[in-house]
């Protein structure tokens, strides 16, 4: 349970006094502390400062991290006399906002994908469904390029390109790199969506997208990229582990017919919301989901 605004306030005034330093400062000060721990707690520190609140708005989106550790630095009176300031504090406050900065940035890049529809006369585009086929069907040819054969890679219709326009080309790059990055993996959740327990492969990595950037909103999905990274490969990985993990709990539930797919992927976007966790490997990573 989190201490109480007016009492941390009142904490931090005393321990200020006593100190002579900023929370801020004794954040930096503190070697003990993990690059991921001091990240967090300097955000927190910055989120419920008074004397910060036009910080605070600035690092809601993308932001250059020495001007701002140097705005919070005059703010915050820093003593820039002391020879650990030069040597410790302010590179420690750099590096704490840089991760920071980079998601913000992650998350502009994600939505502005997601707002780019998918487009027929594009050739990137065309190639990347293409090659998304090639992936999941090598050695087989489609009779066209507007076929129900598509549904045999899970799409609704004989256009794919209609199947983007809620998540836009976000949806095609998340498909397209889980396919040619982790092919095996793909390769097993097609299977298993065709053969075992039936789902539309296609569809569902389109709403497993979706779940994604709704799950960038959460603290323990930010953690995971404040620490490993905050890069277009980190969201393309996290997107596989979390398909993948869909498959294996859709698989469990053991479903009669497809009539039953949406109340499952609920009840899984409910799951991983709460309980998704993250098992730090960067070639190897799993995530589970506890029931």
């Amino acid at each position: 349970m989190e201490c109480p605004l007016i009492i941390w306030r009142l904490y931090k005034f005393i321990v200020h006094l006593i100190t002579g330093k900023s929370e801020i400062e004794r954040i930096c000060y503190n070697d003990e502390l993990r690059s991921l721990e001091r990240t967090k707690l300097i955000e927190k520190s910055i989120n419920n400062s008074k004397q910060l609140v036009e910080i605070k708005r600035l690092i809601q989106s993308e932001f250059d991290a020495e001007e701002i550790s140097t705005r919070i630095v005059d703010i915050k009176k820093m003593n820039k006399s002391l020879l650990a300031f030069d040597s410790k504090v302010l590179p420690n406050l750099i590096a704490a906002l840089e991760p920071i900065t980079l998601f913000i940035a992650l998350k502009q890049t994600i939505k502005q994908d997601v707002s780019i529809l998918y487009d027929k006369e594009n050739k990137e585009h065309e190639a990347k469904l293409e090659e998304l086929w090639d992936a999941l069907k090598p050695n087989i040819r489609r009779s066209g390029r507007l076929t129900s054969e598509w549904g045999d890679i899970g799409f609704q219709g004989k256009d794919p390109a209609t199947d983007f326009r809620g998540m836009g080309i976000l949806g095609l790059d998340n498909l397209h790199q889980f396919s040619i990055r982790h092919s095996q993996d793909a390769t097993d959740v097609l299977r298993n969506s065709t053969s075992k327990c039936v789902y539309p492969f296609a569809i569902t990595g389109i709403n497993i997208t979706a779940l994604l950037v709704r799950l960038m909103e959460t603290d323990h999905f930010k953690d995971y990229f404040y620490k490993h990274g905050s890069t277009r490969e980190q969201f393309h990985f996290v997107y596989a582990q979390l398909y993948k993990a869909f498959d294996e709990f859709y698989q469990t539930k053991n479903p009669v017919n497809i009539m039953s797919f949406g109340a499952i992927m609920k009840e899984f976007q409910e799951k991983v919301s709460v309980h998704f966790h993250f098992q730090p490997a960067m070639n190897n990573q799993t995530m589970n989901y506890n029931e």
